[in-house]
């Protein structure tokens, strides 16, 4: 009899509805603020990034003539303001968090 009992108190109790819907909640709110630390890094790389092709630039006769062009590409690229409508942008950009109430 001892070992089923302790096979119950291995077991976890099973969650209310209530719970399940605050541990939902807390998961969106985590995913939220994991999703603007991502954007936040990805925005710091760009910048870093760009530094390091304006280096290339600056240093252009160190570098092959394609590279040297590769990289002003990608400056132009960078530097260049999208002409797209700003909501379809902000529908791709965040995700779709649900959470049934």
């Amino acid at each position: 009899m001892g070992e089923k009992e302790e096979l119950r108190q291995e077991q976890p109790s099973k969650m209310s509805y209530e719970q399940l819907e605050n541990v939902a909640h807390q998961l969106s709110e985590q995913v939220k603020q994991l999703y603007m630390s991502l954007q936040k890094s990805n925005l710091e790389n760009t910048f870093q990034r760009l530094n390091y092709l304006f280096k290339v630039v600056e240093n252009g006769h160190m570098f092959k003539q394609d590279f040297l062009e590769k990289c002003i590409a990608e400056i132009e690229e960078l530097m260049t303001v999208p002409e797209e409508v700003e909501e379809d942008n902000k529908e791709e950009e965040t995700p779709d968090i649900k959470t049934e109430e």
